[in-house]
């Protein structure tokens, strides 16, 4: 067993980023934890990330790893897993909260969706706020199309429906008293959807998304 992956291991993983190499094609968890330095093993939750599920490893748990595939833990000092769903699939975790980031992560969702609790209603997750899970029941995440987004027109950011929006709609987002019988406004845009950019005139509409970027201009028509 390495500390670090090599060329010569038949088998690679990592234990919080950390890569490690083994040719042992089967270790069950105490080894894993062993190896890695994981003492006592019982001190120690493993949790394996897999086709975007995250499941614990107990220590007589058997692991086969496959070559030129790297088995992907997370460690945790704790004597006990906690259960919850994302998108209807089984989780386990090594701690009382899980940030949403990780649930983004490990669990291979766009980041342009948005997470909702079951046990909040509709109400979104902060893409940078965490989970708890150690209350009654099972918490159950989902992932789904966003209702809003959130834009940035002349440097601030706004929150607007996530949809098209028409030429006087973007206008009127820079502009909330835009007059476009004496003023002209000059729309530019950058990382629309699929990265586009361009302009925005009058009679047309776009496909907002997340991070876009709007430059408005107005000027007068005299």
């Amino acid at each position: 067993m390495t500390d670090l992956a090599k060329g010569h291991d038949k088998f690679q993983f990592t234990v919080d980023g950390v890569a490690y190499g083994t040719n042992d094609k089967t270790m069950d968890g105490s080894q894993i934890r062993e190896a890695v330095g994981l003492t006592p093993a019982s001190d120690f939750v493993l949790v394996q990330i897999e086709g975007g599920v995250a499941f614990s490893i107990g220590i007589e748990k058997d692991v086969s790893f496959e070559r030129g595939k790297v088995a992907t833990f997370l460690s945790f000092r704790s004597d006990r897993t906690y259960t919850f769903t994302v998108n209807e699939r089984g989780w386990e975790w090594g701690a009382a909260t899980v940030l949403v980031a990780d649930i983004y992560r490990h669990g291979g969702i766009d980041e342009d969706l948005e997470l909702i609790l079951d046990s909040a209603g509709d109400a979104p997750i902060a893409p940078d706020g965490e989970v708890r899970l150690d209350g009654e029941g099972v918490e159950g995440i989902r992932s789904r199309e966003p209702k809003t987004v959130t834009i940035k027109v002349n440097g601030r950011s706004r929150t607007v429906e996530k949809r098209r929006h028409t030429y006087r709609e973007i206008s009127k987002l820079a502009y909330p008293d835009a007059d476009f019988d004496n003023f002209n406004y000059t729309i530019t845009y950058l990382h629309g959807v699929a990265g586009a950019e361009g302009d925005l005139v009058e009679g047309e509409s776009i496909q907002v998304k997340k991070g876009m970027v709007f430059n408005v201009r107005r000027s007068d028509k005299s």
